[in-house]
């Protein structure tokens, strides 16, 4: 949106500038030598700016392209090596992954959210969220918040819950509603089962960041199975080495 913005703006200027340029040189209108350097320097400048944009963008998009695939292959290996881990009974397509960077808006640079990097979808429950999420929301955002791994059987703790209404579910803790809205419990309960969020930590510089966390989604019934210290060590694995890729 603030791209498109941008990208207005800077048309409707060229457009003014030439204009002037254009109208000032059939003699239809008269306009002094600082307007008339203006112009130039207006349209000049702008069309290096739209022709340097283009090439950054382009190789912006070919690194990204790099980059997801390096994160889709990683990602597809934790999910088969969390398969071999757990043993017989677990189906690879009832597990979805992904990340999860921290990131803030430069015109709001104090509020942090996150986006979502990449995604491999469980097949055989391809479900999505519309939620948005930031630091202490969802279990993602637990994650981030308390900086340590958050997990979750969102299906056995919405059965205990039964069906709130808005009210109670308003006066429920932060660790039971996650800091979910009513509407955003509504649309999520019986889309997801286990989930658990392991931070990615950065350790390169003197003071530990959290950067973002990776998410594992499993199915009902899988929570003991999959919130081990082992499944953990996959995940954290597989963030450490993203992050020595630069991801």
């Amino acid at each position: 949106m603030t791209r498109a913005v941008a990208k207005t703006l800077a048309a409707v200027l060229v457009a003014v500038a030439a204009a002037v340029l254009a109208l000032h040189g059939a003699k239809v209108i008269v306009v002094d030598n600082e307007m008339l350097v203006a112009c130039v320097v207006t349209t000049t400048a702008l069309a290096a700016l739209s022709t340097i944009g283009a090439a950054w963008s382009e190789w912006r998009q070919q690194r990204l392209g790099s980059r997801l695939d390096l994160v889709e292959f990683q990602l597809d290996a934790t999910l088969w090596a969390i398969v071999d881990q757990v043993g017989p009974g677990l189906d690879y397509r009832d597990l979805g992954i992904a990340i999860y960077r921290t990131s803030r808006r430069w015109w709001w640079p104090w509020k942090q959210r996150l986006r979502r990097l990449h995604r491999v979808r469980a097949s055989h429950r391809p479900v999505s969220s519309a939620i948005t999420f930031t630091p202490g929301k969802g279990v993602i955002g637990r994650c981030i918040e308390t900086r340590a791994v958050a997990a979750y059987d969102l299906a056995q703790m919405y059965k205990d819950l039964g069906q709130p209404t808005e009210d109670e579910w308003d006066a429920l803790p932060a660790d039971v509603s996650l800091n979910l809205s009513y509407s955003e419990y509504l649309d999520t309960r019986d889309k997801y089962a286990v989930v658990i969020a392991s931070p990615i930590i950065d350790d390169s510089t003197p003071q530990a960041r959290v950067r973002g966390c990776i998410v594992l989604d499993g199915p009902d019934g899988r929570f003991g199975d999959l919130n081990t210290d082992e499944v953990l060590a996959l995940l954290n694995s597989a963030t450490q080495g993203l992050l020595r890729q630069g991801v």
